[in-house]
């Protein structure tokens, strides 16, 4: 499905008195080599279980939640190496110097739901926190914290410091998953997975509080969105798990949305390229209950990046 976007025109002016420069030099096109928008290609094979979360270190290195339990590393030759063991590890992001992981318990696992740190050279894991029972989507806050979805157990979203401190940070989101934020840190973005309809939300933050939640967008049944990242233009790309597909969200009066790409089976999490090795125009879709893992190009770099 597609809807269909609002043109804009943006004017633009010389300062009173000066003149243009008559040879501009044009800003460097980072998208020149990248995949084209919405081409699809499967970048590595072989996940035993499927794969859930994906974060790049700063320096480039992509980082994967796989089905037997454990954080990969995946290299550019599309190999993928076991770095820690982590107890129902779903979604990841890197914060500091150490990629955070959401651990889903629903009561397996004596009560393991939580974050979980993992030293990425060291192969070693520990756990920060528990008591977030379906933890599922960590996403590194403008102010340094982490906020942790909770998808299936409650409405919460849980904010964690680097002490192993956990509270609501909001409630009252069925089913909350993926999370972003705007350039600014003004607005986070979630999406919601198990409900129907199912939104995209933005939440107005103030001193790092949540204001009220608007809906910005409602997709139907058969969609299911999963994770999400905000590109430089502000748009927010959200993985449709079922629908297998990346979906973009152009926050505006109104907001609209459109969809990008397909093929990606059990689309769970999406990130932009970081580093040399990676493109930094596409996005890199891990599968839930397949063998590959995907990229998509979307025709622009990463937003902010907060770790």
């Amino acid at each position: 499905m597609r809807v269909t976007l609002p043109l804009a025109v943006l004017l633009v002016g010389c300062p009173t008195g000066g003149d243009p420069d008559p040879d501009p030099t044009p800003a460097p096109d980072v998208c020149a080599d990248s995949l084209p928008e919405g081409n699809l290609r499967v970048v590595a094979t072989d996940f035993d279980g499927g794969t859930e979360g994906i974060a790049f270190s700063p320096d480039g290195r992509m980082f994967v939640t796989s089905g037997d339990l454990a954080v990969e590393e995946v290299l550019p030759d599309g190999s993928h190496v076991h770095i820690a063991d982590v107890p129902l590890g779903v979604g990841v992001a890197w914060w500091g110097d150490r990629l955070a992981v959401a651990a889903f318990d629903s009561g397996l696992n004596n009560d393991l739901g939580g974050v979980w740190l993992v030293d990425v050279d060291a192969g070693t894991s520990e756990l920060l926190v528990t008591g977030i029972q379906d933890a599922n989507f960590p996403a590194v806050t403008p102010w340094g914290t982490l906020l942790v979805s909770d998808d299936t157990g409650t409405e919460d979203i849980y904010e964690v410091t680097e002490d192993g401190d956990a509270t609501v940070w909001l409630t009252g989101i069925p089913s909350p998953n993926g999370i972003g934020f705007s350039a600014d840190g003004a607005w986070a973005y979630v999406v919601t997975t198990f409900g129907q309809p199912a939104p995209a939300w933005r939440i107005p933050i103030s001193d790092g509080a949540a204001g009220t939640p608007e809906s910005m967008v409602e997709w139907g049944p058969g969609v299911a969105p999963d994770g999400l990242a905000v590109g430089a233009s502000g748009a927010v790309y959200s993985a449709q798990n079922i629908a297998g597909r990346i979906d973009r969200v152009i926050p505006g009066d109104p907001h609209t949305w459109e969809t990008v790409g397909e093929g990606a089976t059990w689309a769970a999490s999406n990130a932009f390229g970081v580093g040399e090795s990676w493109d930094p125009c596409a996005q890199y879709i891990t599968s839930l209950f397949g063998t590959d893992l995907f990229v998509m190009g979307v025709g622009e770099p990463a937003g902010t990046l907060w770790r």
